[in-house]
């Protein structure tokens, strides 16, 4: 059984002493920015009772001081790809609050970038404040060709208050891999009220009948007990396929030929998943049970996961805690059981 470890401190010093190079799957980055809050780590004892000591793991609060000027030459000095683009940061940025926290996150990307393996992620969850720096920072330090998605997350609902501006409800989530074969496992949503009532217009019914669904049913979505939704899905290839142009029960294909094998036709229909025409012009359609469909693939707008509320079971106190839907879905995403994730 895989072991959990818990570290505390400077993120890029328990990188560089603790974590292995090539050793880690997937990596879900949470840096804040300009929250002007502290951030404390709360122990308890073996007992279980809350602990008294309290170890200041960091502040979100970047200057441009001695230590951000160091930062930012010791990432300049370290070559790379991530040298011109710091110089770059620099000019246009000037030294300010920005830069010192691009210097800070210089390092801590590339140590992310050492222990990931080849077939590994990395999603860098931020807000617009500094999201298009960051990205050109990815860019930099994995490759433009690594890119793969800045995810675009509804964190909250609309703001009534917006006078001068759109209301600013969405984080975004800078998606990177760090090889062509990395791990990732399509997800799925609920389908759109629209796709239900246009789509999914059929009923199997319990005794054996299919009829297609009355206006009420389709406007209530509500069906009868025991009744079955599905999609009648052409059997169409989308290509010319030779090799599949075969006649089944008198019924001939499309020019183009079947969508499968004469052998998985068989297949499908002592399955009882073919609905065939009372004419034998007509084409054979495959049943798609509604029940049996995961929802639409997920694309890269994600609306369907709600900010976490102070009054969620899961919620901690802790000022930019995400809800466990959203990091389900990344590790799900971008990993498979057993694997190593740095959070």
């Amino acid at each position: 059984m895989a072991e959990n470890y818990l570290y505390y401190g400077d993120n890029l010093d328990v990188l560089a002493r603790h974590v292995a190079t090539d050793s880690v799957d997937l990596v879900y980055l949470d840096p804040p920015f300009n929250s002007n809050q502290s951030y404390n780590v709360l122990f308890a004892e073996k007992s279980g009772e809350a602990s008294a000591a309290q170890i200041h793991a960091f502040e979100d609060t970047w200057h441009w001081d001695k230590a951000a000027a160091r930062a930012y030459d010791d990432a300049v000095l370290a070559g790379g790809a991530v040298s011109p683009a710091m110089q770059a940061f620099r000019q246009m940025l000037g030294e300010n609050d920005m830069l010192a926290y691009l210097a800070m996150m210089a390092p801590r990307l590339v140590e992310l970038r050492r222990v990931l393996k080849s077939t590994g992620s990395i999603y860098l969850h931020c807000d617009p404040t500094a999201s298009a720096y960051l990205k050109v920072l990815m860019d930099a330090v994995f490759g433009p060709k690594n890119f793969r998605n800045m995810i675009a997350w509804k964190r909250a609902d609309a703001h009534n208050d917006v006078k001068r501006q759109f209301g600013a409800i969405s984080d975004h989530i800078l998606f990177y891999v760090w090889g062509k074969d990395a791990i990732f496992n399509r997800q799925y949503g609920g389908f759109q009220d629209q796709t239900l009532r246009d789509w999914y217009q059929y009923l199997d019914l319990p005794d054996g009948t299919i009829r297609r669904m009355t206006k009420e049913e389709r406007d209530t979505q509500k069906v009868p007990p025991g009744a079955r939704r599905f999609n009648p899905d052409n059997l169409r290839s989308p290509h010319p396929r030779p090799n599949l142009t075969y006649d089944y029960k008198g019924y001939k294909p499309h020019p183009n030929g079947w969508a499968v094998s004469y052998d998985r036709m068989v297949e499908l229909d002592a399955a009882g998943l073919l609905l065939f025409p009372s004419s034998l012009d007509g084409r054979i359609m495959r049943k798609r049970y509604l029940d049996e469909q995961g929802g639409a693939v997920l694309g890269d707008v994600w609306t369907d996961i709600s900010q976490l509320r102070g009054s969620a079971a899961e919620a901690l106190g802790y000022p930019t805690q995400k809800p466990e839907p959203l990091l389900e879905r990344i590790i799900k995403a971008s990993s498979n059981e057993g694997d190593v994730v740095v959070a």
